[in-house]
């Protein structure tokens, strides 16, 4: 522990805030280093000559911050340099021509370091290891749960470690779901457009899925309302942050009225909500506005690495214990190790400096998005990992998809994203965050321009006399 006490006169406010810019200042005048464990609240509080209460409430506000981070029976250490841009460098483009914009991933970054980092941390707690080897509740270790609480928290959501399952991925966890909740031959329903992932697992399960209408603001309730009317739903799932495929962020508004006709009907929500969104960019989940009858699911493949595969549900207690039935069924708990190593990442501030280095690519490659194909018909957001391109006429989607691979430009059609019958819109999902540089994304998009510049190639069909 450092022997650190500020000045707290020097600042202006409540003493509680006055506390978090001096860990602030500290930081950057590098009187505060990463790792640092700060002094105990009683003994900081004994040296100032405030209560107790006012060191509580200025370390919450420098959590809040992301300046430090409390460990439970270890102390508040020190994050680091948050406002410092960490080089986290895009790895060399892979051998080979295909520019694939089909898949919505990370931005490719040399993550390996950290990896190492946290790996080599963890090995030095070797009082921590042994429990990483035992069996544990399919709930998963109370240390991980905190932090995932943690990390919603960031995100501007509240929610209690009993309420958290941890999972291996959201896909993972969205199953785990259907599995602990429905039974074959249930009927759920979606937007007609929706993640295909879903649309699998639903198939697997043998579920009646049924694809809603949508307009610009997603769902409508009015579509809800019909099928809960002429059906007996059991389960409607929802992206409301950054809709797959189409890049809808659903209002609040919209929000609340999905959610008044799901009370109507007694209807379970599933939230899916992987996508990479920042925290001041997000609206109020589902799951905040209604936690009694929301199932939220979550990742952090979007915002850290894929194959950590660490995900988590977070629903009511009558819910909860039905979905931790279906998990001791398939695998009992997730591998404790990888939540580990995400701890370590929370823990020590990395975390949060890849998300900010992500974010920051992601703005550039949204602006190339705009320079190159911008006067087309697209829909995505600012922060988004994809675009939704409408097709102009008279280029119809599946005709678009393969002329472009035949150009070594790799873009997923409409239909992989319809529910069952529904028709699908002549349109395509463009991913922006998997290319390997933004020169490559700049080819893969002018090359989606210029072929759109261009006819569609015509199709000859056999003369019958």
């Amino acid at each position: 522990m450092i022997d650190w006490q500020p000045d707290l006169d020097r600042f202006s406010g409540p003493k509680y805030k006055a506390l978090a810019d001096a860990i602030e200042e500290a930081i950057k005048e590098g009187e505060l280093n990463s790792g640092d464990r700060l002094p105990t609240h009683r003994s900081l509080s004994e040296q100032l000559g405030v209560t107790i209460g006012t060191i509580t409430r200025g370390y919450a506000e420098a959590e809040r911050r992301r300046l430090i981070t409390a460990r439970v029976g270890s102390g508040t250490f020190v994050l680091g340099k948050v406002w410092e841009k960490r080089d986290f460098s895009i790895p060399q483009p892979r051998e080979s021509d295909l520019i694939d914009l089909s898949l919505s991933l990370p931005v490719p970054a040399n993550r390996e370091q950290i990896l190492a980092k946290s790996l080599g941390s963890i090995a030095e707690k070797w009082q921590q290891l042994s429990p990483l080897l035992d069996y544990h509740p399919e709930t998963g270790i109370p240390r991980h749960r905190e932090t995932i609480v943690r990390w919603m928290g960031y995100h501007g959501m509240e929610a209690a470690p009993d309420n958290i399952l941890i999972t291996s991925g959201g896909q993972n966890a969205n199953m785990l779901t259907l599995q602990g909740l429905m039974r074959p031959g249930d009927i759920i329903a979606s937007e007609y457009l929706t993640y295909r992932g879903f649309i699998n697992a639903a198939r697997q399960w043998q579920l009646r899925h049924m694809g809603l209408a949508m307009d610009q603001h997603g769902l409508t309730p009015e579509a809800l309302e019909q099928c809960c009317d002429q059906f007996k739903l059991r389960l409607l799932y929802l992206t409301p942050n950054l809709q797959n495929p189409t890049a809808t962020l659903m209002p609040l508004a919209r929000r609340q009225e999905i959610l008044d006709v799901a009370a109507k009907h007694n209807l379970v929500i599933l939230e899916d909500d992987v996508q990479f969104i920042p925290p001041e960019n997000r609206l109020p989940s589902l799951y905040s506005l209604a936690p009694e009858r929301v199932v939220y699911t979550s990742s952090f493949s979007k915002f850290l690495a894929g194959g950590l595969r660490v995900g988590f549900i977070c629903s009511p207690e009558d819910l909860n214990l039905k979905i931790r039935i279906a998990m001791q069924n398939n695998y009992w708990s997730a591998p404790p190790l990888m939540s580990e190593v995400v701890t370590e990442w929370i823990d020590s501030g990395e975390a949060r400096q890849l998300t900010d280095w992500q974010r920051e690519e992601i703005l550039h490659r949204q602006e190339i998005l705009k320079e190159t194909i911008g006067h087309l018909d697209i829909q995505s957001q600012p922060y988004s990992f994809y675009a939704w391109l409408r097709m102009p006429e008279p280029w119809r989607a599946e005709t678009f998809v393969q002329q472009l691979e035949s150009q070594n430009v790799k873009v997923l059609h409409s239909e992989v994203f319809a529910v069952g019958s529904s028709a699908a819109p002549q349109a395509v999902r463009i991913c922006i965050s998997s290319p390997s540089s933004r020169d490559q994304l700049r080819r893969g998009l002018e090359t989606i321009s210029e072929l759109l510049a261009s006819d569609p190639n015509p199709v000859f069909r056999p003369i019958v006399f």
